[in-house]
């Protein structure tokens, strides 16, 4: 028998309708209560519910109060763990999740659903059922699990991985195009070769995590306002996402490099994303040459995480934590 500790943040996966109107409700388990009529196993779910939110409703204060109820929570009886979200903020809480559970000594899971529960078209059982797999497949790592329309498995990805989920179509994917794996009616089924999840210490020191300090994010757009941009005093550092060619604009006078400059004069660290290749453009190479820095082959949601730990706890290796790690085997 696992014994899984369930732990309830709201979402999709959490609501109930109510002449049309989504809300959730507390302690709602239906998507459980599915599970155990449809699998019947003896698969024990220990029910907690640190949050109830809706996930775009999602702020860092949330990500303290989940982060730090699992780390004053006794976990040497439970097997696994599995965490229903909303799927909106899915994978940014995924990120974050990945890095502070990493040394977790039982698997983490992290699921959401696409519709209700008792709706005929969610995906809530299937993502559930995935998660208690997972459980019983691996003795650690932390997982993201959800089944996308229109396909017969779960998909598995690793949790600085995952996307977020495009907005017509509702479907995520994985940063560098390829799943970690996907489980069908015959159990989990292994798609890269990746060594994960491999035994890791603790990624800071802190016993308890606290965000003071804040990151801004921004994604470049024609015709960019940058000093429309303000910069509060909580800022300590700026991820400017870049184009897909990891390029930004530095013509004119509504620049980057101009945004670049306002960082530096205020004390600011500037971080834009990129993926090491061969050549850059001019554009890339002018933020190198004056001083932004950039994260090599990370997801956005992978960044962020990244960046607001970083700046806010005692990391354990400072001179490697902001590299990519989950596509590396050990050596």
């Amino acid at each position: 028998m696992k014994k899984i500790l369930t732990v309830l943040t709201g979402g999709t996966i959490g609501c109930e309708s109510q002449n049309g109107i989504l809300s959730v409700q507390s302690g709602n388990c239906r998507a459980l209560e599915l599970y155990k009529e449809t699998y019947h196993d003896d698969t024990e779910f220990v029910i907690v519910q640190p949050l109830h939110i809706l996930s775009e409703n999602l702020d860092k204060k949330h990500w303290e109060t989940l982060v730090n109820f699992l780390y004053s929570t006794d976990l040497t009886d439970f097997d696994g763990i599995i965490i229903t979200h909303g799927s909106d903020t899915l994978s940014y809480t995924s990120a974050v999740l990945g890095i502070c559970c990493r040394h977790f000594n039982i698997p983490v899971v992290i699921t959401a659903a696409n519709y209700i529960p008792d709706d005929s078209r969610s995906n809530a059982l299937c993502n559930i059922h995935a998660a208690v797999v997972l459980v019983h497949t691996f003795s650690h790592g932390v997982f993201t699990v959800y089944r996308n329309d229109g396909e017969n498995f779960c998909s598995v990805y690793l949790p600085e991985q995952i996307r977020e989920a495009d907005r017509f179509l509702g479907k995520f994917t994985s940063f560098r195009g390829s799943l970690f794996g996907k489980i069908t009616e015959n159990g989990f089924h292994q798609l890269t070769p990746s060594l994960y999840p491999v035994r890791m210490s603790p990624a800071f020191s802190d016993k308890t995590l606290s965000l003071a300090n804040d990151i801004l994010l921004i994604k470049p757009y024609p015709s960019m306002l940058y000093s429309a941009i303000a910069l509060p005093d909580t800022v300590k550092a700026v991820l400017h996402i870049t184009y897909h060619s990891c390029t930004v604009k530095t013509d004119g006078t509504e620049n980057a490099l101009y945004f670049l400059k306002k960082c530096q004069n205020k004390g600011i660290d500037f971080y834009f994303t990129a993926v090491k290749g061969s050549s850059v453009y001019e554009t890339s190479h002018a933020l190198l040459q004056n001083g932004a820095v950039p994260l090599w082959n990370l997801s956005d949601e992978a960044a962020l995480a990244k960046l607001l730990l970083y700046y806010n706890c005692q990391i354990q290796d400072r001179s490697v934590f902001l590299s990519d790690s989950t596509s590396k085997n050990p050596t």
